[in-house]
Order: C-alpha cells, then sequence, then structure tokens
C-alpha cells in the first residue's frame, strides 16, 4: 500500500513497486493537493482515497522507469537483451549504428519525452542529412600495387581486410587514410580523395536504423520500463528499387565465358554457384560438404559465415558460422548437372590439397576455403570478383550480391512463379520478393503481353 505523508498542506504519497533488473528497489512518487477549506481528517481522507486510486493506476508497471534518459535505456539494452537475442556481430553493428545516427539527437532526452515527431523529425534529417562521418577512397588503386598489404596492415594497424575492401573500390575512415598515407610517405591529398559525395543517407540505411531504435524501444515494454514503442506511429520510410544492380541475360553470360578462362578454378566455381542458387555472399562462404547431395542435385542452406568485428582483441574466431538471417533463409536449392560437375571437380582439388597439407590443414569442413583449408572471406571474395567485373566491362556497381539480383531477375523473366522465386532467395515472404523485384515483375509483364499478342495475332 502506498505511504501517504502531509507535507505543509500537500501530501507527498510514495509507492513502492518492487525491484529492477540490477535489484534496485523501484519507488514511484506523486502529490496531492486537497480542496481548499476541508478539515485535515478530510483532507487525509481524500489524499488515502487518491493514492489507492494512483497505484492502481502504475501497479501494471512495475519497473517502468520513463525517466531513464535514452543513453542509459541504450547501456541496459547492449548489456542485457542483445547478448542473448542479437547475433554478436548483428549487435556490433547496431551498437556502432546508435552511436553514430542516434546518440547525438536523442542520448540525454528522457524516455517520455521522446515523441513519434520527435522521431520522424530525426529520420527526415537522416535521410536529407545524414553522413556524419567523413570517408575517402583511393584516387588510384594503383598506388598499392607493389605494396605488401600484410606488411601495410601490420605497420598501420588497418585491417588487411579493409584494405582490400577500399582496394575494390570502398572508403575509409580519415583516421585509417592518413595512417596509410605516411605508410607510403606520400601528399595525403595526392593519393586519397573524399569519398562524400552526397550526404543524403540511403532510405534503405534510414530504414535500418529506424528498425534498430524500434527494437530497443519495444525490449523496454516488454520489460515494462516504457508504456509504448515510439517509433510504431512513425512514418515508414519508402525505399526505392533502383539501386539493386544485377546482370541481364547477355552479362551474366559474358560473366560465365569469363570464368572459364580463369585459372583460379576455385573462383569460378564459387561465382557460378552464386549465379545458379542465388545464394548469399555468407551463405555460400560457410556452406560444407554435408550440405551437399550430389546423387539428388541439393544445396541445404544451414548456415552462413560472420566476420566477428569485436572479436579481433579478445581471443576468439575472426569468423564463426551462424544461423542464416531468418528462419525462411534455411532451404534448400535444386542445382543443375553442370554445377554439380564443378562442385565434385572443387572436393577432387580440396582434397589433393589437404594431402598435400597434411596435419597443417585447418579443417573446417566448408566446401570453399584458403589455400591452408581456413575459411574463406566473402570480402576478398567480392574484391576479386570487382576485378574481373571491371576487366570484362560490367558496370561499376556489381558487386557479388549483384549475383543474387541476377539469379531472381533471371527466374522472374524465365516466368517462375513469385512463390517458388521467395522459396529459392529465402525471403521471409513472396511479398518481400515482389517488393524488392517489383520492377523486374513489371518488365516481365510487358513481355507476356508481347508474347500474347503475337500468338493471337501473327503477322
Amino acid at each position: 500500500m502506498a505511504h501517504v505523508r502531509e507535507r505543509g498542506g500537500k501530501f507527498t504519497i510514495t509507492a513502492s513497486l518492487g525491484y529492477d533488473e540490477t535489484g534496485k528497489q523501484v519507488r514511484k512518487y506523486t502529490t496531492f493537493t486537497p480542496p481548499p477549506n476541508v478539515t485535515p481528517g478530510k483532507a487525509l481522507k481524500l489524499a488515502n482515497e487518491y493514492a489507492v486510486m494512483w497505484e492502481d493506476k502504475i501497479r501494471g508497471y512495475v519497473a517502468l522507469d520513463e525517466n531513464r534518459t535514452f543513453r542509459e535505456l541504450v547501456e541496459w539494452f547492449f548489456d542485457t537483451v542483445g547478448p542473448v537475442s542479437l547475433k554478436e556481430n548483428i549487435m556490433i553493428d547496431d551498437r556502432d549504428i546508435v552511436n553514430t545516427y542516434l546518440m547525438p539527437t536523442l542520448g540525454r532526452e528522457k524516455l517520455k519525452n521522446i515523441t513519434p515527431q520527435m522521431l520522424d523529425t530525426l529520420f527526415r534529417n537522416l535521410l536529407l542529412n545524414g553522413k556524419v562521418k567523413q570517408l575517402y577512397r583511393f584516387r588510384d588503386t594503383d598506388v598499392l600495387k607493389d605494396v605488401k598489404k600484410t606488411e601495410l596492415s601490420r605497420q598501420t594497424g588497418v585491417s588487411r581486410r579493409l584494405i582490400y575492401h577500399c582496394i575494390a573500390g570502398n572508403r575509409m575512415s580519415l583516421d585509417n587514410a592518413k595512417k596509410i598515407a605516411a605508410y607510403l610517405g606520400r601528399d595525403f591529398d595526392s593519393i586519397f580523395i573524399n569519398g562524400v559525395e552526397s550526404r543524403e543517407l540511403a532510405p534503405s540505411s534510414v530504414s535500418r536504423i529506424r528498425r534498430c531504435l524500434s527494437a530497443i524501444f519495444a525490449a523496454a515494454v516488454r520489460k515494462e520500463i516504457m508504456r509504448r514503442n515510439p517509433v510504431s506511429n512513425t512514418e515508414r520510410i519508402k525505399r526505392g528499387h533502383s539501386a539493386e544492380s544485377f546482370l541481364d541475360e547477355q552479362q551474366a553470360g559474358a560473366l560465365l565465358t569469363a570464368l572459364d578462362e580463369q585459372n583460379d578454378f576455385q573462383f569460378k566455381a564459387m561465382i557460378t554457384t552464386l549465379l545458379f542458387t542465388g545464394m548469399r555472399g555468407g551463405e555460400l562462404c560457410g556452406m560444407k560438404w554435408d550440405a551437399l547431395d550430389m546423387d539428388k542435385g541439393v544445396i541445404y542452406i544451414r548456415a552462413t559465415l560472420a566476420y566477428n568485428r569485436g572479436n579481433k582483441t579478445r581471443g576468439k574466431e575472426k569468423y564463426t558460422l551462424q544461423t542464416p538471417k531468418t528462419k525462411r533463409s534455411e532451404r534448400y536449392v535444386m542445382i543443375p548437372a553442370s554445377l554439380i560437375e564443378l562442385l565434385t571437380e572443387q572436393r577432387n582439388r580440396q582434397q589433393e590439397k589437404k594431402a598435400v597439407f597434411g596435419s597443417d590443414w585447418i579443417e573446417r569442413g566448408t566446401v570453399f576455403c584458403t589455400v591452408n583449408g581456413d575459411y574463406y572471406s566473402e570480402q576478398y571474395l567480392n574484391t576479386k570478383f570487382k576485378k574481373l567485373a571491371r576487366k570484362i566491362g560490367l558496370p561499376d556497381d556489381v558487386h557479388i550480391h549483384s549475383l543474387r539480383h541476377t539469379t531472381a531477375s533471371l527466374l522472374i523473366n524465365g516466368g517462375v512463379a513469385p512463390k517458388l522465386v521467395s522459396e529459392q532467395m529465402g525471403h521471409a515472404s513472396t511479398a518481400i520478393t515482389q517488393d524488392l523485384y517489383s520492377h523486374i515483375f513489371e518488365s516481365s509483364k510487358v513481355k507476356a503481353m508481347q508474347v500474347l499478342e503475337l500468338s493471337l495475332l501473327p503477322q
């Protein structure tokens, strides 16, 4: 029962609502001012009645603490909820998103003051002016042509993964760019160019920020820290589809021809597998031999290879196998005889390498691996692919994920039903497939109309 105490004609009411997740007792306070010209006894009676109603009102929110700041809520979320509900690499990404895009605006705000209108303004500002980091790319990647990447990484502290990432045309922070320029003994502006051409954030990026924020507030509502999730009533971010790059039939054919001319058999097998299956890059690099049924021509997609950005300094594995992106991502795909033949040859070549390395072979059991059997990096695969793509004149914006979009577009244009395309791609629902590839479905409808016209009205 709430405690009522009279102070200077007003009543202070205190309710004890148990304990929070840290073991600290949770107390709520309010005040009651009685009407004028009532006797002290009547005032106390009214105060007790008010205390009963007020306590009943708040009793459903045992741990309600909307006076916390957003910063305090974030610390609670990543300390208690994140480790048990998020994959480690996702939690690292989400932490970075919060610190970069949300904390500057919301960090000091009390939870009770965060409204849907405030968040709509925040998301709109991110769309218009969201790039808060100055990033840089090489003017010409040939500057590293004769540089040993391992030594460059060791001397500068810039990871080899990031170095290859930037050789492929991507960007790095100002701090890392300065380290590389100093190591090379070159003037900074002579080898780097500001990579931020526009300060607008892509709608897909703002959608990711919105989902991350919503997950934090939803957890607070579940734990009765907040009454409502303010993200729920914000406007959804409209996403465009033009940015999704993919190859047409002629370009895909040119790629397969170029792969036949490559000396790297495993690289050829990896890119071909991506084209024929629509797998994600992480799913390909994490695919194990026991997930293949060569007799039936089936690949069972059960895992994805994740790069653990936060584990390098904690003595853990650099890469780990995780469950796929969503439950529907755990699926199987049928593969043609030509791909079975290619994968059979890959297995034979891998066995030969294992025999050469002997006890030095790192047994991961993956279909594709480094020269000594370790995990094969998705980023390194992307770097090699972009180099080949430039060589044969494919569009500048293609990457290995473009092969996934290529598979989907070829299936759609081939008349495959949306449900089967969705199952092949491992989307959570057919609606996602139709939304992502609506522009391709539209062009496919035009082709269908032309086929009908030629059939019904032959020239």
